[in-house]
């Protein structure tokens, strides 16, 4: 089975350190990147997952997941965010979840492993 890599950005080192090491230790195979640009250069690797901060340094979450989308295809985002989520773009992109900060760790690890049994659901 070909390996699928989660992009995680999230502008804030220390929680993008943890998320990303707590993400590896469940043997997830994490990208991360702190702003826009950062994420743009790891879209070669096609991410199966995008873990998304909708406030980043040069531009917004939203961006990431328009430039995603606009390269690759729709990809399915988690949401993690301090401020208010705008519905309309949740339901714009492929939102699978929204995360309000601060956000136990736990909660993250669950809604990954939702999306990741619902790729591996048989479809009827």
């Amino acid at each position: 089975m070909k390996a699928q890599f989660i992009l995680l950005v999230e502008d804030e080192p220390i929680l993008r350190n943890v998320l990303a090491r707590t993400l590896a230790a469940r043997g997830y195979l994490v990208l991360t990147a702190g702003s826009f640009r950062e994420a743009a250069d790891h879209l070669a690797v096609r991410p199966a997952l995008l873990i998304l901060d909708i406030g980043l340094p040069d531009g917004s979450g939203w961006d990431v997941a328009g430039w995603v989308e606009s390269l690759i295809a729709p990809v399915p985002i988690i949401v993690i965010s301090g401020q208010p989520p705008d519905r309309r773009q949740l339901r714009r992109f492929q939102t699978v979840a929204f995360l309000p900060k601060p956000f136990a760790v736990g909660d993250l690890l669950a809604a990954v492993g939702e999306h990741v049994l619902s790729q591996a659901a048989p479809r009827g």
